[in-house]
């Protein structure tokens, strides 16, 4: 981790922390479920974005070390979606079940980290759809989520620290088989929207 990316970090978490004080100094005077169901929201995502940044240190400072174990994809996306499910209750996220593995083997929290990263910038740009996916290509387990957004470059998009893609970077070569990693790629899928991919 840089020491550019490290203070942008930082400087994000101070920014969200501020926001949230916010919306609780408004709740204590006017006490509101919506509100409080977005604040809750909002510190959910800021403590995930702390536990983000400290595994990245962790690995840029000693290297991750990924404890492989058989998971069952269908229960691990169901969770990964569960937890999200009040972050914008009007879009439809749902899990592809074409090719989805009944076993897959890698290490389930710090992927779910990955991914909860990938699927919380799916969040913040799809209009209305999110679709991920899982399924096995060779030795490899292939994750994906598609988004119906505007895609990468778009004047829509919201600046964005990088914290995320160098979380997932890490966390993905650190799922490593005699000379193979694993990898990530983000990119404009072919109907729009932008395509996170995960290979491990």
């Amino acid at each position: 981790m840089t020491p550019q990316l490290a203070a942008i970090v930082v400087h994000d978490l101070k920014n969200a922390l501020g926001v949230l004080e916010s919306e609780l100094a408004a709740l204590s005077e006017q006490p509101d479920r919506t509100s409080a169901i977005h604040a809750h929201a909002n510190c959910v995502a800021l403590r995930e974005k702390l536990i983000g940044f400290l595994t990245l240190y962790k690995a840029s400072e000693q290297g991750l070390t990924a404890r492989i174990e058989d998971v069952s994809p269908a229960d691990f996306l169901h969770d990964l979606i569960r937890h999200h499910e009040t972050s914008r209750p009007e879009l439809n996220v749902t899990i592809n079940t074409t090719a989805l593995p009944d076993i897959a083997f890698f290490d389930e929290y710090l992927v779910g980290l990955a991914l909860d990263a990938a699927l919380q910038n799916a969040i913040r740009f799809a209009k209305k759809e999110i679709v991920i996916s899982c399924k096995k290509d060779g030795d490899q387990t292939v994750f994906t989520i598609l988004d119906d957004g505007y895609g990468l470059g778009s004047a829509e998009a919201q600046p964005s620290t990088g914290l995320g893609m160098e979380l997932c970077a890490a966390i993905a070569k650190a799922h490593h088989h005699h000379n193979q990693s694993g990898s990530v790629l983000l990119e404009n899928a072919e109907n729009g929207g932008a395509l996170f991919t995960m290979r491990l």
